[in-house]
């Protein structure tokens, strides 16, 4: 199989491969321990990192739907659609409300207008790929923070040479998921919200657009 021909999107590298990747290098040092690991990957070669890189991608697949089972268990089904619930309650819904209602001819639901108005800007909002990919990058960090106590565990307590020594590199690492997953956590929500958001508000921007004018033949002064 030629590897070279296979085509990546920015969500299958942000999104899948990225996680997987760190995925696999969290297992490899829970197993193996650090220094173990890092001379490894240091040595691993242009056929071992492409087989890396396709098994990152289906491992990064597992990740992103365990993120997705951990967020909507704990926050509920409807975690990442709280802003189109919000700006679909707002008046700020009002002029999108009045379209669709013309073009329908009866009311909808939050989701259906916000499919009604993703499929209206075709490809004119781009944008939303990465604030989605972002986003569950953001949200595989924040699982792989909470499983790296494994590779931390491994670090401090079967590397360091006394017991306090490894109670201190504990600390800190755990400290260090800690703030990661919570900064993580953070730009996870900002980037959803402006897939969500940005969608409604570029429908009204490409509704109130002007018409081009139409060319009919003829010169210039209307000879």
């Amino acid at each position: 199989m030629d590897f070279s021909k296979l085509k990546l999107e920015l969500y299958d590298f942000l999104g899948l491969i990225i996680p997987g990747l760190l995925t696999i290098c969290e297992g490899w040092i829970a197993v193996k321990g650090w220094a173990s690991a890092a001379a490894s990957l240091s040595g691993i070669s242009g056929t071992g990192l492409t087989l890396l890189l396709v098994f990152s991608f289906g491992v990064g697949n597992i990740i992103q739907e365990l993120g997705d089972i951990f967020v909507k268990k704990f926050w509920g089904t409807r975690y990442f659609r709280q802003s189109r619930d919000k700006y679909w309650a707002s008046e700020d819904a009002k002029a999108i409300k009045d379209v669709i209602r013309r073009e329908t001819a009866h009311e909808v639901s939050s989701d259906t207008a916000f499919d009604f108005c993703l499929t209206k800007l075709k490809d004119r909002f781009g944008k939303r790929d990465t604030f989605v990919a972002v986003s569950d990058l953001c949200r595989s960090i924040v699982v792989l923070s909470i499983l790296a106590v494994v590779p931390a565990i491994r670090i401090s307590f079967y590397e360091a040479p006394t017991f306090r020594k490894s109670l201190l590199i504990f600390g800190l690492l755990t400290g260090s998921q800690l703030i990661v997953a919570l900064v993580a956590w953070r730009r996870m929500r900002r980037f959803r919200e402006l897939s969500e958001i940005t969608v409604f508000s570029s429908f009204l921007a490409v509704l109130n657009e002007a018409p081009s004018p139409k060319v009919t033949g003829g010169s210039p002064d209307g000879a």
